[in-house]
């Protein structure tokens, strides 16, 4: 896949940029400086562990034509001639704006299904594939378990790939002609913005309980990471709620979604949201 760069960067907010060229080719986007290419982005995101600013000459010497980095390290950066040098806020969020670009917008034209929660995520989502496959109906499962495109298997590291593996993988299911995603969405996703510039048509919330909070520091902090997936819900999508869990009234609070239920209690009607 080839794009030019102009049309790679639509709608990220750019604070700067040196080097200007928006005619060049771009030919894929990493945020691992050891698997960069010729022609290819480089993102510099400051992870946990690691700052990918750190890597950007590696990148560079790679093959790297341009480099998407933060403005609070431009006195780290070193200026390379031919180099074109995107200055951003926040890295993650461009990197999901210029995925989704590259992979020719494939959440606008696939039906994505979000599950998160603390337990059920990996079998809600198993079972939606496999539900939705016998009735006959193309699509892709992205799970704990991998991600799986009609019959074909694609390992992963992650609860919630990259964001680049996850356009890619969108983009390649379209052309098989799937029409629905179904897909896990942990809390570290969440938090970490690896599901940034996704349209998610719908959002299902098994539960919420004690765990992660070696992660999260508090079980407020957990509760308000998971509820934040809800709020970036659309007036056009659905959120499908576990009544039975305590805190479900709290996850759907801000969303603008349109709210169904399922439980085996009966739902009070102050928890009911229309």
């Amino acid at each position: 896949m080839k794009k030019l760069l102009k049309d790679v960067l639509k709608k990220v907010y750019v604070l700067k940029m040196i080097g200007k060229n928006p005619f060049k080719f771009i030919e894929g986007i990493s945020i691992n400086s050891k698997i960069v290419k010729k022609n290819m982005i480089f993102v510099a995101i400051k992870g946990t562990k690691t700052d990918g600013h750190k890597f950007i000459i590696d990148a560079i010497q790679k093959g790297a034509n341009t480099i998407i980095c933060e403005k609070s390290s431009f006195s780290f950066i070193s200026i390379h001639k031919h180099i074109t040098y995107v200055f951003v806020s926040d890295s993650m969020e461009a990197l999901g704006i210029i995925s989704s670009n590259f992979y020719d917008h494939p959440t606008k034209k696939i039906k994505l299904i979000g599950i998160t929660g603390t337990n059920g995520k990996t079998s809600v989502a198993t079972i939606l594939h496999q539900l939705f496959s016998k009735m006959g109906e193309k699509n892709i499962l992205i799970s704990t378990m991998g991600i799986k495109i009609l019959s074909i298997k694609y390992p992963t590291k992650h609860t919630t790939p990259n964001i680049i593996e996850i356009n890619k993988y969108l983009n390649i299911s379209i052309q098989k002609g799937c029409k629905y995603a179904f897909m896990e969405v942990s809390s570290h996703g969440i938090y970490q913005k690896r599901i940034a510039g996704l349209l998610f048509q719908g959002g299902v919330f098994t539960n919420i309980t004690h765990d992660h909070l070696d992660y999260h520091r508090s079980f407020d902090h957990y509760l308000s990471t998971k509820s934040l997936f809800f709020e970036n819900l659309s007036k056009k999508a659905f959120a499908l709620i576990n009544s039975d869990d305590e805190n479900s009234h709290q996850i759907i609070k801000k969303t603008l979604a349109k709210t169904y239920f399922y439980g085996k209690k009966k739902i009070p009607i102050s928890k009911l949201k229309f």
